[in-house]
């Protein structure tokens, strides 16, 4: 099975998956609902009680963009919010042709998290710590890691934290009463997270009681190349440059040794993740669990409806970590720039603009005050009455992160290649580390080891 773990590739495969809110925090669901295309549409707005009305116009890939522009118009009814449901490429790289081209900009555009560092550093976007914003205060509020991912080295705050991505350890308890392993998510933390000091190696030894149980039908997980490097690669804080140096045998070997320690003691059911053999399998009980985000229970909720309410979640074995998020920036093209840093802050920078959304999509906020509403205390139907919300705040907040750079998805297709090699082909993991970032090396500019 491939297991190249490209962004690009995962952006792809989900968006053919289709749907609203499975990767509103992470990529690309297809255009739907709210506009076509990405084409900037005339910025004419009604009067509302003999008022003039401000229009602004708003990009984003999924088509839960209708929420914000549906409330945010209840809340200030004197700007009208024209969402534009942007297919996920278009939202990034029309936006990049409008800057070089001088116009077509939106007043909003959302960046996701594998294509923020192609634009924290270059210009573009609107400093928002400088007049007329004042978006400084809010950095205190926002998880950290999500404010260093959205600035720049100099220091400016270019791309305003929207979402998070916190994951750990999902499993189904009803295939695990099934094989009569523990189920109760105390039971299975004390055996596998961090939170008790287990490790990878305490995870593989559950990962092997899993398959044993089942006589090797049922495996703990999918893909060792998503679930394994995926989440050990991460806990780290995402990237594989700083600066002008390039980390790769830094950041990637162990998790090539752990990912083909997986692959060869037979741990995963080798089903690469995204597609319909992936769908099946969860199905079938190939596997019984995951190592994936907050994110994931949209699709799960839509595409695996019995699965309901039959999901748990602890933290995984030695860390925390994050995958997938967004941001909200304001080009510098727009003409109406106050009023949309009002929409952004409260889209954002607000608890009522973040759980709008949240309660209708699972995009989990970056804003932590938002995490301060009850709900986030409240048991979770889809986790079977576990408080799983709380669960992802407290991993939220605790995460490592360094600055992203333009590097970062030839870094991570340069990376995937070798990963592809040592699941498929068997490669010694330390050499294919040591391949990745020679190739790395030779093909970007101004690197250094």
């Amino acid at each position: 099975m491939a297991s190249k773990l490209s962004r690009r590739s995962f952006l792809r495969a989900a968006a053919a998956m289709g749907g609203v809110g499975i990767l509103a925090a992470c990529g690309g669901a297809p255009a739907q609902q709210g506009g076509t295309g990405g084409e900037q549409p005339a910025a004419e707005a009604p009067a509302q009680g003999g008022q003039a009305v401000t229009e602004i116009t708003f990009w984003w890939w999924d088509a839960a963009g209708q929420i914000w522009a549906d409330e945010y118009s209840k809340v200030n009814p004197q700007v009208k919010v024209t969402f534009v449901n942007t297919p996920f490429a278009d939202a990034h790289d029309k936006l990049l042709t409008s800057f070089a081209a001088g116009s077509g900009a939106p007043d909003v555009a959302s960046i996701e998290i594998g294509r923020i560092g192609g634009f924290t550093a270059r210009g573009g976007l609107a400093d928002l710590k400088a007049p007329p914003f004042d978006g400084g205060q809010f950095e205190k509020d926002m998880v950290t890691y999500k404010w260093i991912q959205g600035s720049t080295e100099d220091g400016r705050l270019v791309a305003m934290p929207w979402d998070i991505g916190p994951a750990g350890v999902w499993y189904r308890v009803d295939y695990f009463e099934e094989l009569g392993l523990p189920t109760e998510p105390e039971e299975i933390e004390e055996l596998i997270s961090h939170t008790h000091g287990r490790t990878w190696d305490d995870f593989f030894a559950f990962a092997k009681r899993v398959s044993d149980a089942s006589g090797g039908k049922t495996k703990l997980f999918a893909d060792a190349g998503t679930d394994i490097y995926g989440a050990t690669y991460r806990q780290q804080g995402e990237g594989y440059q700083q600066g002008n140096k390039i980390l790769i045998e830094e950041k990637a070997t162990r998790p090539f040794q752990l990912a083909a320690q997986a692959r060869q003691q037979e741990l995963d059911a080798n089903i690469a993740w995204w597609g319909a053999e992936w769908q099946t399998g969860l199905s079938e009980k190939a596997f019984a669990g995951m190592v994936i985000a907050a994110w994931m229970q949209g699709g799960l909720t839509r595409d695996q409806p019995d699965s309901v309410g039959k999901w748990r979640v602890v933290h995984a074995p030695e860390g925390n970590y994050n995958w997938g998020g967004s941001f909200v920036a304001i080009p510098e093209q727009s003409q109406n720039k106050e009023a949309a840093w009002e929409f952004v802050k409260w889209a954002c920078c607000s608890a009522e603009g973040q759980n709008v959304m949240f309660k209708q999509t699972g995009v989990m906020p970056a804003y932590k005050p938002a995490w301060e509403d009850p709900l986030y205390d409240a048991p979770v139907d889809f986790f079977g009455g576990q408080r799983t919300y709380r669960i992802w705040t407290e991993i939220a907040d605790n995460i490592p992160a360094i600055l992203r750079t333009p590097n970062d998805l030839q870094l991570d297709d340069i990376v995937g290649a070798e990963l592809t090699k040592v699941l498929q082909e068997g490669k010694d993991p330390v050499q294919a580390a040591k391949d990745a970032e020679a190739e790395a090396l030779n093909r970007i500019r101004d690197v250094t080891a």
